[in-house]
């Protein structure tokens, strides 16, 4: 009689990888788009569960990084937009349902705060005060998941001192999505800029009207998920380094097995943060951010060196985590606002 061997049933975040690996490719190349993949883990009740707080959030987009960097960098946009309304003022019940459910995609264009409020420049978008309600001119110059009826939230400028927090939505009068242009990686995350043109904000959809006391409670979140999404990368790059560095590529064992021990090292990092993020200080926000890029961006560079010529190929998974650690020190806050900060920290 044979014996059964029981089987060990995968655990959610397996699924997550699995699902995500399948269709890794068609979403680098604009072949297929992001949504699926929000509507899916939306269906599984993982983009917001009620209860979850920032560890479910690294977690969640730590594990999608790991399979399709495109795919967990526009989680992160959908879990920060619902970040964002949930501490806001306002009346927002509607669309953080459908955000949850991956139903609606949400869209993050609060980088030109972070660079307002570090005095680099100041917010484009020029807001007229309209009754009780807002109406919205200029541009925003860089965002992501602008799919036709995404809820895209912004800082804006109400006279020469005055900020606010607003949410619009992509398909209202007066917003102008430019055609996205062809991007190294992430073409299927709907990444463009878009022309705002009296675009009518009512009462109800201002968020906040002191953008410093606005940010600075989300902040953390903001950008410990990014330094999530940069540590799946970073840990599986690493890991497919380390596997490669055999043979002919031994040589290259020694460096496989720093990126291991340097993506591990930010994984800890990452998660004893998330634990506890406000007891960071500024600096060491900042600080782990910025080693997080490094940190993936290193991991990919030993990665394509331990593949050699098979990584090559520009459909192989080497090339594509090889370009999407290209995107990294661009991604707002850039490497050069990041290290300008820290430099005002010390």
């Amino acid at each position: 009689m044979t014996a059964v061997v029981p089987q060990t049933p995968a655990s959610p975040l397996d699924e997550v990888r699995a699902w995500f690996a399948d269709r890794a490719s068609g979403v680098d190349d604009g072949g297929e788009d992001v949504r699926a993949g929000l509507a899916w883990l939306g269906a599984a009740d993982l983009i917001a569960p009620d209860g979850s707080g920032l560890p479910q959030a690294v977690t969640l987009v730590e594990a999608v990084a790991g399979e399709c960097l495109s795919s967990a960098f526009s989680l992160w946009a959908q879990r920060i937009v619902v970040e964002y309304l949930s501490r806001g003022a306002g009346e927002h019940a509607d669309v953080l349902v459908g955000l949850r459910t991956g139903e609606r995609v949400g869209a993050t264009a609060m980088a030109p705060a972070l660079r307002d409020l570090a005095g680099l420049e100041p917010v484009p978008v020029r807001a007229t005060p309209d009754g009780e309600g807002l109406r919205l001119d200029g541009p925003i110059r860089w965002a992501s998941n602008l799919f036709p009826g995404a809820a895209v939230v912004l800082p804006v400028r109400v006279g020469e001192s005055g900020r606010a927090v607003v949410r619009i939505d992509t398909d209202r009068a007066g917003v102008q999505v430019a055609v996205r242009p062809e991007l190294l990686a992430l073409n299927g995350t709907a990444s463009s800029s878009v022309t705002l043109d009296e675009v009518r904000v009512e009462p109800h959809e201002i968020l906040a009207r002191d953008l410093a006391g606005f940010v600075g409670p989300v902040r953390p979140a903001f950008l410990l998920i990014q330094a999530a999404f940069c540590s799946g990368l970073a840990r599986r790059s690493a890991q497919e380094a380390e596997r490669a560095a055999t043979g002919a590529n031994a040589e290259l064992a020694p460096d496989a097995a720093a990126a291991v021990g340097r993506a591990v090292a930010l994984h800890e990092r990452l998660h004893a943060a998330a634990a506890a993020p406000h007891a960071l200080a500024p600096a060491d926000l900042l600080r782990l951010r910025l080693d997080a890029a490094r940190t993936a961006t290193d991991a990919t560079r030993v990665e394509a060196a331990a593949r050699g010529g098979a990584g090559y190929l520009v459909g192989s998974p080497v090339a594509r985590r090889l370009r999407e650690g290209a995107f990294l020190p661009i991604q707002s806050p850039t490497e050069g606002h990041l290290r300008w900060e820290l430099s005002r920290c010390a």
